[in-house]
């Protein structure tokens, strides 16, 4: 079992925007996650860059093209961790997040969700 468990669906995303979305989670400074990428029925361009990576924490998972619910809640169910961590493919995480919501959640069992603040930035 790993600790966390990102949720990531994907749909006709820009595959600039996904690759920097996944390099920043794998990149993370905590290690112990696992990827869920929900594929909800998306183009081939993002699915030949997500077999280009070569790290056993990416799992793609085929979607069932019912929406974003649907891909959340099968990431949701297929997950294997303690925690859940949401991604979309436009997002970017700084590299301490997972290492942060960890430590706060270890330190705050009372804490059952949190949120994070956001830092918006122009698309290219």
């Amino acid at each position: 079992m790993v600790r966390i468990s990102v949720i990531l669906p994907i749909r006709n995303d820009n595959p600039e925007f996904l690759k920097v979305a996944v390099e920043s989670l794998l990149n993370q400074t905590f290690a112990d996650f696992e990827i869920l990428i929900i594929d909800d029925g998306d183009n081939e361009e993002n699915q030949e860059l997500l077999k280009s990576y070569n790290d056993l924490r990416i799992k793609i998972i085929k979607g069932d093209k019912r929406g974003l619910p649907a891909a959340l809640n099968k990431g949701i169910n297929l997950s294997n961790s303690e925690y859940i961590a949401r991604m979309d493919a436009d997002d970017i995480s700084y590299p301490e997040r997972f290492e942060k919501q960890v430590e706060f959640l270890d330190n705050h069992p009372e804490v059952s969700i949190l949120g994070t603040n956001i830092e918006t930035f122009p698309k290219v």
